[in-house]
């Protein structure tokens, strides 16, 4: 058994030393090819070059002992591009192989390069937050180191950079969080992921976080109620602030739409003016920051409204010898115009007079007109009736000096007293109502 141990182990160094006799003492020439990868060097600041990584085959002769101990990646072929510029040239390669190696040939023997102009542009990074907070814990605003970084690479390329964006998770954290990331580009069409140089490529988001709850500024909605007074509307308003800020939940902030004021009775404001409101917090996890008062300013202006005015006297113009009899006795006027103005109308402005002077005995019918002492600025809707009756009967001789029939009405006929009423709406009236015709004379 010891005796074949014996055996092997002369076999063994006796093939080791045939093995270093063939190849280090007598050290045959051989001939090798290689692939080695191009280096660049002085490239030019700004200067992008491409191909990035060429290879070129390169075939060396020398000893088999010489290429035993040249080792791994013994072979250097670079590139001397200190007087680059944009564009494209062809550069001979340069080789550096150990001593006792000769470089019989190289494919190919020189390459061409492409040049081309980079821009730098400096950015400030901007942080997406993910996730919230735990239950009652509040994040403040991530802090960026660095806070500005460096782009590289192409102008046309470089204008379609619109954000620089690094990202950090909080899932219901209760402790401060710093995360170290990659800084990704964003364009209007999304994610730029390649052909520009990122310096550095990664930062570091810090985001500390305490107890307590988040706060936001949410939009105040002003509720009416009512309509406004008699001859107006509501032209506008506006808010001072516009806005209540609000700290509870986070996830019951974000549900949150709009806050609305405690009611305002527009019925009770008798022109445009300022008014202080309460904004409650709509819910018992929500408390209101700061003041929940905001001002409310409401602009009114003046509309057309019409009004009936019934009973208004009809007066007669008559001889002496004329005994006449009207019906009927009064009229109504339907007038539009301003608020204002309608309040300061009397039923003495509306009196219609009737000349019947002129007429002889009979019975005939006379038109209604517009008075003439109907104030400026309103409108007659309509008249009711459009027209009296009168008739006329010439009094005898007998009839005593001075007794003149000159009264409004014959005897006995009451005259109906001016009663106002409540307006009318404009949208109520026919538009199309006929007008009173010319005053009668």
């Amino acid at each position: 058994m010891n005796l074949r141990i014996n055996l092997k182990t002369v076999a063994v160094v006796l093939a080791v030393l045939l093995w270093a006799y063939v190849n280090l003492v007598i050290s045959p020439t051989i001939r090798r090819s290689i692939h080695a990868v191009v280096e660049y060097k002085n490239v030019p600041p700004l200067l992008r070059v491409t191909p990035e990584k060429p290879e070129v085959e390169i075939v060396l002769t020398g000893t088999r002992r010489d290429f035993i101990l040249a080792g791994h990646d013994f072979i250097q072929v670079s590139v001397d591009l200190y007087n680059m510029r944009p564009g494209g040239a062809f550069f001979p390669l340069k080789v550096t192989a150990p001593s006792g190696l000769s470089v019989v040939a190289m494919k190919p023997a020189q390459i061409e390069i492409t040049g081309e102009a980079l821009v730098r542009r400096e950015m400030d990074v901007e942080v997406e937050v993910k996730g919230q907070t735990a239950e009652g814990f509040i994040a403040e605003s991530p802090v960026v180191t660095p806070r500005r970084i460096t782009i590289e690479g192409p102008s046309d390329l470089l204008e379609k950079v619109t954000t620089c964006q690094a990202s950090i998770t909080l899932a219901d954290v209760k402790n401060s969080v710093f995360e170290k990331g990659p800084v990704m580009l964003f364009g209007p069409d999304g994610q730029i992921s390649s052909g520009i140089r990122v310096v550095p490529d990664k930062v570091g988001v810090d985001v500390t976080v305490k107890a307590g709850y988040p706060s936001r500024a949410v939009p105040v909605v002003p509720q009416f109620i009512n309509k406004p007074p008699e001859g107006y509307k509501l032209e506008n308003y506006t808010l001072q602030p516009t806005f209540v800020l609000l700290s509870g939940p986070a996830r019951v902030l974000e549900e949150l739409g709009d806050l609305r004021t405690s009611p305002i009775d527009l019925s009770q404001m008798q022109s445009s003016g300022t008014v202080l409101i309460q904004v409650p917090s709509p819910l018992e996890s929500l408390k209101v920051v700061g003041s929940s008062t905001i001002s409310v300013t409401v602009t009114f202006i003046s509309t057309p409204v019409v009004r009936s005015f019934p009973g208004l006297p009809l007066i007669l113009k008559n001889h002496p010898n004329q005994h006449c009899i009207v019906s009927p006795s009064s009229y109504s006027l339907l007038l539009e115009g301003s608020i204002d103005a309608l309040n300061l109308v009397s039923p003495a402005d509306l009196a219609i007079v009737l000349d019947v002077r002129s007429r002889s005995p009979g019975s005939f019918s006379v038109p209604l007109s517009c008075p003439k002492g109907l104030p400026k600025g309103l409108a007659i809707k309509e008249i009711l009736p459009t027209e009296a009756q009168i008739t006329i009967k010439e009094l005898q001789a007998e009839t005593p000096v001075g007794k003149s029939a000159s009264s409004s009405v014959s005897p006995g006929t009451p005259v109906a007293p001016f009663i106002p009423v409540a307006t009318i709406p404009v949208s109520l009236r026919d538009p199309g109502t006929d007008l009173a015709s010319e005053t009668h004379k």
